[in-house]
């Protein structure tokens, strides 16, 4: 080691990251919950908005709990042409887009690809997903109504921006992010765009929504038709 070289011994941000971790998604929900009462935050009569099918326990089980209705906003990713695991940007069921301009300028992307590909993620997945699971029906109407956008977890904050942008182009009230966990530099840049962002826990260094859980499962098909059939809507076509 050269002289006047000092060593960082200093590793308590990883004891913080292990103590920012939930047994399960009750354990999230019950300190989601606590975070709630603890800032006053009034949910009757307002729409929770799950982001994702396994962001359904959640947003069902605060819906019950605080008189609220819920919905889940259809989303769907733009991969790379030759990458499929690298997401360039992301489509809403109201044909809303955000990109990554980043990656698609260092990929060298066209704006057409990105939107060619939007349009058949919307025609191929998202309307199936819409027949399927809404019966043809578009989401809830959210004109003037409180939204609480609500994730398990937010790494990026993609998706998340994604569902503030179609709430208000659709008008609503107030918009407001809702999950147990997420990353402290997301949480500011998202506080920018919403009116506010709740959660349990912001770590500086986030790792991955799955490793601040002890216990994280994905909800089968049969799962997510009952909760989207507790929603008012009764005989959904069964996926085979």
């Amino acid at each position: 080691m050269r002289k006047g070289m000092h060593l960082n011994t200093d590793f308590s941000h990883i004891t913080d990251i292990e103590g920012m971790r939930f047994i399960n998604e009750e354990d999230a929900l019950n300190k989601l919950i606590n975070e709630i009462h603890t800032r006053h935050i009034d949910l009757k009569d307002s729409i929770m908005l799950a982001l994702s099918f396994n962001a359904l326990y959640l947003a069902h089980a605060l819906a019950q709990k605080f008189g609220a209705t819920y919905d889940i906003l259809f989303l769907e990713p733009i991969l790379a042409p030759l990458n499929s695991k690298c997401e360039i940007a992301l489509v809403s069921e109201s044909m809303d887009i955000v990109m990554n301009e980043s990656l698609i300028n260092s990929f060298d992307i066209t704006l057409d690809y990105v939107y060619g590909e939007a349009k058949r993620a919307y025609e191929e997945d998202i309307l199936s997903h819409i027949y399927q699971y809404r019966k043809g029906n578009a989401i809830k109407s959210l004109k003037d109504k409180n939204i609480f956008i609500v994730d398990r977890g937010i790494e990026t904050g993609f998706r998340a921006g994604l569902g503030v942008q179609t709430c208000l182009k659709k008008e609503c009230q107030d918009i407001y992010i809702l999950t147990p966990i997420v990353a402290q530099n997301v949480a500011q840049g998202l506080e920018s765009l919403c009116d506010g962002v709740i959660s349990v826990y912001r770590p500086e260094c986030f790792v991955s929504v799955e490793h601040h859980y002890k216990e994280l499962k994905r909800l089968s098909n049969e799962e997510v038709e009952k909760y989207l059939g507790a929603n008012n809507m009764p005989n959904l076509k069964k996926e085979h």
